[in-house]
């Protein structure tokens, strides 16, 4: 029956038990079948031996019981051993509670346990070792934050070594657990000690290579006043202006060269740009969410003005027997500029403001009031919010660079470093749209600005205008490549709108409207903004 249960085969395991009883009761290595089925997270087999009279209170050798083994991430097998009479009380040989062995299932398995109201997240083993040392210990970040939340495990806890959990978590060299850590307890337990006489710090120094970095964090904050906690870094706003200051620097240097400009910055901006784009979406040192993307876009813009109307606009304005486009003279094109990067800006600023919809406790799904009510209706039990802790509504998701879960949600800009859901899906598209046509503007006025400068030259080479105007090749190259992304970005919007969900929630085997009817869907929404929340999301069976 072991082999059965360990190849799932449910029909053989039905046969074996249907012959023999008894084999329910059996052990093999210390572990009865219903171990074996709870371990491998087998839902049917579970089912079945407990429905055929397995007891989930049978301790292995080592004092686990069936149940244990559940609390390692299945709360449908848990929720149905405690069905079937679960004994929460017991604990194993190192009198590790239930809790501490839901530490490895996560934080719903925890949050389950919890609302039996049977423990306490401070209780300790043998040890003295709490669940959050053991989370420390294995670097479940998710748990941490749990646990830390609201208080329910004391981040200066010791264990039976005299050893908090910053002290495991700096030992294992786990930098963001120790960010979590000290953000929760203050600068004054990077001075306890344990038993030994060490600091977190000292159990740091003794590691190497990925150590160093948390050790150089460390020293940082040691030397700060105990009763601080630590702060976002100012490296956040150098990091979110210096595509700007990179650019403008190149951009110095290649106008000082000369003739020689247009290769340096040929030569230089694809090295730039791929260290910018090769960036991690978080600060390795501070686990903050990394700001490179959107000054990427803000650089953008930032340079595209300045060369429009600081280079490009004010030769065009001097052409004044010239006419840009026979409808359009260079005052008018000026005007028209004017207002349109302006309803740019706005929209920038207000898409980068706007709430995108974030989940709040009144707008949570009122039907569950339990992870217990998830399991009864067969509904998937991550549809509680660890992060949030609230019960999510259809189309809703959560965000872990936001740490907010999003209504309606789309996707995470990293080039707004902000989300898009419910609230600003429309105000984002219309900014997309707006951004496509100052692109267009931009574009085909440079390019005229250049056909009309090598018309005009005397000795005109291609080398010449390529190093006098590298700054307008430039950033016409990018706004190009730009225009091309974002006219894609824009058709995969629309493809979803036009079914009448978002880019995330969107099934690709989904039988499209006819087109008369996914027109007039995208200009409702453009006009009203129209909601996604009637899209009900097929309940999952789990």
């Amino acid at each position: 029956i072991f082999e059965a249960v360990q190849r799932g085969a449910i029909e053989q395991v039905a046969q074996l038990i249907q012959q023999d009883q008894t084999v329910l009761q059996q052990k093999w290595g210390g572990f009865t079948a219903l171990h074996f089925a709870a371990l491998h997270g087998n839902r049917p087999i579970a089912e079945l031996l407990l429905s055929s009279g397995a007891d989930p209170n049978i301790p292995c050798d080592a004092g686990q019981t069936p149940f244990h083994f559940a609390c390692h991430g299945n709360i449908s097998i848990m929720h149905k051993m405690m069905q079937h009479g679960a004994d929460l009380r017991i604990v194993d040989q190192q009198r590790k509670t239930s809790l501490h062995h839901a530490v490895s299932g996560g934080s719903v398995a925890m949050q389950y346990l919890w609302e039996t109201t049977m423990f306490q997240f401070s209780d300790g083993d043998n040890s003295l070792i709490t669940p959050l040392h053991m989370a420390a210990s294995t670097g479940n970040t998710d748990v941490v934050r749990y646990l830390l939340r609201n208080n329910r495990c004391a981040a200066d806890a010791v264990d039976q070594q005299g050893a908090t959990a910053l002290h495991v978590a700096a030992e294992k060299g786990i930098i963001e657990v120790c960010w979590l850590l000290l953000q929760s307890a203050g600068f004054h337990i990077l001075h306890m000690k344990n038993h030994t006489g060490l600091t977190p710090l000292d159990l740091c120094n003794s590691g190497t290579t990925f150590h160093q970095q948390l050790t150089k964090i460390l020293t940082q904050f040691i030397n700060k006043p105990k009763d601080q906690k630590p702060r976002e870094s100012y490296v956040y706003y150098w990091t979110l202006l210096l595509p700007s200051l990179s650019g403008a620097a190149v951009l110095l240097i290649a106008a000082a060269l000369g003739e020689y400009g247009g290769v340096f910055c040929g030569l230089l901006f694809p090295w730039v740009a791929k260290i910018t784009l090769s960036q991690y979406h978080r600060m390795s040192s501070y686990q903050l969410p990394n700001p490179i993307y959107l000054g990427t876009l803000t650089a953008g813009i930032i340079h595209s003005l300045v060369c429009y109307y600081y280079k490009i606009l004010p030769n065009i304005l001097c052409w004044q027997h010239l006419i840009v486009c026979v409808l359009w003279p260079a005052h008018t094109l000026l005007h028209i500029s004017l207002l349109h990067f302006g309803v740019v800006l706005g929209l920038f600023w207000k898409v980068l403001r706007q709430d995108p919809g974030r989940l709040h406790s009144a707008d949570a799904d009122p039907r569950f009031t339990s992870i217990a009510d998830l399991v009864e209706a067969n509904q998937n039990p991550n549809r509680f919010c660890i992060y949030c802790e609230l019960f999510q509504v259809d189309n809703c998701k959560h965000c872990r660079l936001c740490d907010i879960c999003v209504m309606d949600y789309d996707h995470h800009c990293l080039f707004l470093n902000h989300c898009v859901g419910r609230n600003n899906h429309q105000v984002f598209v219309l900014f997309i749209l707006a951004m496509i046509v100052a692109h267009l503007l931009f574009i085909s006025t440079a390019s005229y600005y250049l056909y009309w400068k090598m018309t005009t030259e005397e000795h005109w080479s291609w080398s010449s205008v390529t190093g006098r105007e590298s700054w307008v090749l430039l950033l016409l190259l990018l706004n190009l490549l730009t225009l091309l992304w974002q006219a894609w970005l824009l058709s995969e919007q629309f493809d979803a709108i036009s079914t009448g969900t978002t880019t995330y929630f969107r099934r690709s085997n989904s039988k499209k409207p006819a087109w008369g009817k996914c027109l007039a869907t995208v200009l409702s929404f453009l006009i009203e903004g129209k909601s996604f929340r009637s899209q009900q999301c097929i309940s999952v069976d789990i």
